[in-house]
């Protein structure tokens, strides 16, 4: 299910308690945005292929050799490129041949293995491929979930705020499909609406989790979760009276009537901590970039208007010192004259067209 609302969040690490007595607490709505002063220092440039060009609603997951990349909106597959942005065909096709799969509702790389889930209502298919984009196993579970992370020996699974779904939204199995905890118990006045929306990030060695419109982050654990930060989003935070209304439609009008802010993504290293967060309301809708330098405990908020800095508006990870984004085209080509950055990486980006494929871009933290 496509998503209801676009959303996002912000986190830190900085002022609050220790990570010993709780969890860090950020003032995240007292932060002043700067305008962002991105350095673009290395881009890489999606090989297009004759079967589809990807578009601006984009999911990814990648490490340092390999990208895989797929459309939200009727995807024709998971497209796989290497590190230098050659296409390496599809590691999954969507389709109703032999061989192919009827959707993906996720897709993470973990440890150089591409795992796929398909909803099939009440159960799901999760599918894993090798580098070389074969087939390695389909194996069969029996849950409602939309979002998975791999983990040693088994999978955690989300199912979001739907109680058709089932009586806990956070679900571990092992590898042979047996569900071995159940988190996160269904309590809702009512019946609620279901919120299709990425759950689980790449921490520094660890898995960090949200759910939609809550203000906490937890660490995943082999058998629990703990909470390490909590967001204080102000007025822009979803109030308890939110999960007690018994009509979810109205519930939702609340909250569009007095503005809410979420997490959307998230990523960690040793060094740094990032978040995308977006505050919505029925009358506007804002992104915010925000960064934690955990050496100087310096934080950072960025505002990124589509218009003006499409170009960062889809982070997809931190690796070094460099927030990396997959960047829509006709974004590049619009704004190239106010980009940062070298002259032979502007070169390679004055080589697009409006129908060139994304482009990978690692821009430099600001100091």
């Amino acid at each position: 299910m496509k998503k209801l609302f676009p959303i996002i969040l912000i986190a830190l690490f900085a002022c609050g308690e220790s990570e010993e007595s709780g969890p860090i607490t950020i003032q995240f709505d007292k932060l002043e945005a700067i305008t962002p002063d991105f350095e673009i220092q290395k881009v890489i440039l999606l090989e297009s292929d004759t079967t589809e060009l990807l578009g601006s609603d984009l999911k990814v997951s990648f490490d340092s050799d390999q990208f895989y990349v797929a459309n939200y909106n009727r995807p024709k597959g998971i497209h796989h490129f290497s590190k230098e942005g050659r296409h390496l065909g599809f590691a999954a096709v969507i389709g109703e041949a032999p061989g192919q799969i009827r959707r993906f509702s996720d897709f993470k790389l973990y440890q150089d293995t591409l795992h796929v889930i398909e909803g099939l209502g009440d159960k799901i298919n999760l599918y894993k491929y090798s580098p070389s984009n074969e087939l390695i196993s389909t194996q069969e579970y029996p849950i409602n979930v939309f979002s998975f992370q791999p983990a040693e020996k088994g999978y955690w699974f989300y199912s979001g705020y739907n109680k058709v779904a089932g009586t806990h939204r956070l679900i571990k199995t092992d590898q042979n499909g047996e569900i071995k905890l159940s988190l996160l118990e269904n309590l809702f006045a009512d019946e609620m609406l279901p919120i299709d929306e990425q759950v689980f990030f790449k921490g520094d060695n660890r898995i960090l989790f949200r759910e939609p419109f809550k203000t906490m982050v937890y660490e995943m654990e082999s058998d629990t979760i703990q909470p390490v930060i909590k967001i204080d989003f102000g007025k822009y935070t979803v109030p308890e009276k939110f999960w007690e209304m018994t009509d979810p439609f109205a519930s939702f009008e609340m909250i569009q009537e007095q503005g809410f802010s979420d997490i959307y993504f998230m990523a960690e290293t040793a060094d740094y901590f990032f978040a995308d967060v977006i505050t919505q309301s029925s009358e506007f809708r804002k992104k915010e970039l925000f960064i934690l330098n955990k050496k100087t405990q310096k934080q950072l908020k960025f505002l990124v208007d589509e218009e003006g800095l499409g170009q960062f508006y889809s982070p997809i990870g931190i690796e070094g010192d460099q927030v990396v984004f997959i960047a829509y085209a006709p974004y590049l080509i619009k704004n190239l004259n106010s980009i940062k950055a070298s002259p032979a990486i502007l070169e390679q980006l004055s080589k697009l067209s409006e129908d060139s494929n994304p482009v990978i871009l690692y821009a430099k933290i600001p100091e």
